[in-house]
């Protein structure tokens, strides 16, 4: 092929980027049939914004535990909620969102009245499993403790209406619903000695956004010989 022609399929392939993104998200869901491998992309520099449900704020102040975050994540305003807001620096996840994981810096604080605090740390969303792990540290009255072993701290159920991925830009962004994981659980009563948050359902919006750098290149290379 050509260096001509090898630039002008490339072209195509961004101008069809949209339409191949819908593919292979629809691809993820069952709703269209899987035509190509889903291209690889990587993370450039992303954050993920966690927003408790009404419910799960509701529960957390009712037991008298407040939700932090610990550097480099921070809290952040998102429309009419204070969420903790993760960056994400690196990781990969297929474009049909049916494997890869995405690595967050920073910690999940819940603290108690008491003064005891319980930290989520080093949250990786894994896409394959549909869970996000991570370990927990126990601070405050009483003997600390960590848990040096990666457990099961939320579910993850993704929503595809609210994926947009732009091949042209390198930019992605999605949505996910968070439900309490048997480990957070776990830990959440180990900490308080009651789990503060809802037993079932979502407990966490989740959103993420930000730049998937090498997308255009990892969509050429699966679509050119």
């Amino acid at each position: 092929m050509s260096l001509h022609w090898t630039r002008v399929a490339v072209l195509g392939c961004v101008a069809a980027a949209t339409a191949c993104a819908l593919a292979w998200a629809g691809a993820a869901t069952g709703t269209t049939p899987r035509l190509l491998p889903a291209p690889q992309l990587k993370v450039g520099k992303a954050q993920a914004d966690l927003c408790p449900t009404p419910a799960a704020a509701k529960a957390l102040a009712d037991q008298g535990v407040t939700l932090g975050a610990r550097s480099p994540a921070v809290m952040a305003h998102v429309g009419d909620r204070t969420c903790v807001r993760l960056p994400m620096t690196r990781g990969s996840f297929a474009m049909d969102l049916s494997a890869g994981s995405v690595p967050a810096d920073g910690s999940i604080t819940f603290t108690k009245s008491t003064g005891r605090v319980l930290a989520f740390n080093g949250l990786v969303f894994d896409f394959g499993t549909l869970k996000a792990t991570g370990t927990t540290t126990i601070d405050g009255s009483r003997a600390g403790r960590v848990r040096q072993q990666s457990v099961d701290l939320f579910t993850m159920e993704f929503q595809p209406a609210k994926t947009k991925i732009d091949l042209a830009r390198g930019t992605a962004e999605g949505a996910a619903a968070l439900g309490l994981d048997q480990g957070g659980d776990n830990a959440l009563k180990d900490a308080f000695g009651t789990d503060p948050l809802p037993a079932q359902g979502t407990v966490f919006d989740a959103t993420a956004g930000g730049d998937v750098t090498q997308a255009a290149q990892a969509l050429t290379r699966s679509l050119l010989p």
